[in-house]
């Protein structure tokens, strides 16, 4: 370790290190141990040409930020290094003959004559690999144009100036999550490769428009075999927002227009399972469920219980949502920077009555952490852990109800059938349940929180 005095600071720079016969300065640190498989040796060392210390500690500080973002990387399943995209590649290519994004797409006669240099540096790639009796050949088109003597960043950055780019399916998603900001997060595109992965299988890989109405029929007839219809008409969907996003974003035009719409899937939403309600016998022991070992697990059913909040909703609350010292107790739901909402209707302001409330109480008393449910939020990666959640609770219900109980999911449709019960209004439920359409001037005023807690303490 060494130390810098900068005024009256010292600071300590822990990897930085010089060798005894050594003039220049090295980053080294030591692999951590469940990140060991990934590197040739137990030890980084990377030398930073530097013999002046200031200028060390310069540029000590950006290989340590690159060395702890490929650790984030590999803990979280990605690629070791953040690789550029291939249409990145060949943006950056251009760039390097003074041709922005927009010239090398553009067709006047300015952008073609700035685009000569390039032309010529392709021009002489080919020349210093083929022999002077090759090389006229092509010249004088004897031969095809010998795209396999440039590679993938070269044959994608003569497309684009030649307007002729195209991505094939198995690139959409790279550069989907590139796009989108959400190339770092795992579920993100674990999902968007499994969906286009899935659908190249039985199609193959080609671009959008190279598709026939044939080939989503097959997909659809294939899929059906093992899925249910909704899921199939999931991925369609998604990977059509795939196709539409990249091919506008990167002005694709021969890919703009793909038959990746209005699919038919025989039956679709007949094999839809209807989710089972929680009996009035299990609603019961679930009040009465004796304590566990994680609060949380038993304070997130209690709060789905008595106000029928998805489990995703449940993970992202903070305790600043919620306001127990209210005439009327109740919580905010809202999208926050670590989880989303299902749909815009999903905001909303839900009150707290009976076990929710009781829950809340408890978690606030706790104090665990600005999060009412800090064990499912992963705060460095800006998510939460909604499917750990979900299995918990479902693992807990289980050995109090039975295998075959009710799964947490179906604390929502259990409270519109409670709420229908006690004669509340449909646009009270699905403002509480957060499927409203149209909300009314009132919602979330005193009175509006009043009549809902009303409704909800009658399904009590």
């Amino acid at each position: 370790m060494m130390q810098f005095n900068v005024g009256t600071y010292t600071i300590s720079m822990k990897y930085l290190f010089k060798r005894s016969n050594r003039n220049t300065y090295y980053y080294r640190r030591r692999v951590p141990a469940d990140l060991s498989d990934q590197y040739p040796k137990p030890f980084i060392e990377i030398s930073l040409k530097q013999s002046d210390k200031s200028v060390a500690a310069a540029l000590y500080q950006e290989k340590h930020r690159l060395v702890e973002e490929q650790f984030k990387r590999l803990r979280q399943g990605l690629p070791k290094n953040n690789v550029l995209s291939n249409y990145q590649a060949a943006v950056a290519l251009l760039a390097k003959h003074d041709l922005t994004e927009a010239d090398a797409k553009a067709s006047t006669q300015g952008a073609e004559e700035a685009k000569q240099a390039f032309y010529e540096y392709v021009d002489d790639t080919i020349r210093d690999r083929l022999s002077e009796q090759d090389y006229a050949a092509y010249r004088f088109n004897e031969v095809p144009f010998p795209y396999h003597l440039l590679d993938d960043a070269q044959r994608s950055a003569l497309a684009i100036a030649q307007g002729e780019f195209r991505l094939t399916a198995s690139a959409y998603p790279a550069e989907y999550l590139r796009i989108t900001g959400r190339i770092n997060n795992r579920r993100n595109v674990n999902e968007a490769n499994n969906v286009m992965n899935t659908f190249i299988a039985q199609c193959g890989d080609r671009a959008p428009a190279d598709y026939s109405r044939s080939d989503i029929n097959n997909f659809i007839t294939a899929s059906l075999k093992t899925k249910k219809s909704a899921t199939v008409q999931r991925q369609l969907k998604s990977i059509a927002a795939m196709f539409n996003f990249v091919s506008l974003q990167l002005d694709i035009k021969a890919d703009k227009q793909h038959c990746f719409e209005k699919f038919f899937i025989p039956g679709l939403g007949d094999d839809l399972e209807t989710r089972a309600d929680f009996t009035d016998e299990q609603i019961r022991l679930i009040r009465n469920m004796p304590p566990s070992n994680t609060l949380e697990i038993d304070c997130m059913i209690h709060l789905m219980l008595d106000t029928g909040l998805r489990v995703k909703e449940c993970c992202g609350l903070l305790v600043k949502d919620v306001d127990l010292k209210a005439e009327t107790p109740h919580l905010v739901l809202y999208k926050n920077n670590i989880r989303g909402l299902k749909n815009k209707n999903s905001r909303r302001i839900v009150p707290l009555v009976g076990a929710s409330l009781t829950a809340l109480l408890k978690l606030t008393e706790a104090e665990l952490s600005t999060f009412l449910f800090p064990r499912y939020v992963i705060e460095t990666e800006n998510e939460v852990k909604n499917g750990s959640a979900s299995a918990a609770c479902n693992k807990r219900l289980e050995a109090l109800l039975g295998q075959s109980c009710p799964t947490s999911h179906c604390f929502r449709h259990t409270m519109q059938t409670r709420l229908r019960n006690a004669e509340c209004p449909k646009d009270k439920r699905n403002e509480i349940s957060g499927w409203a359409k149209d909300v009314s001037d009132k919602y979330g005023s005193p009175s509006d929180l009043k009549l809902k807690a009303k409704y909800l303490s009658a399904t009590l």
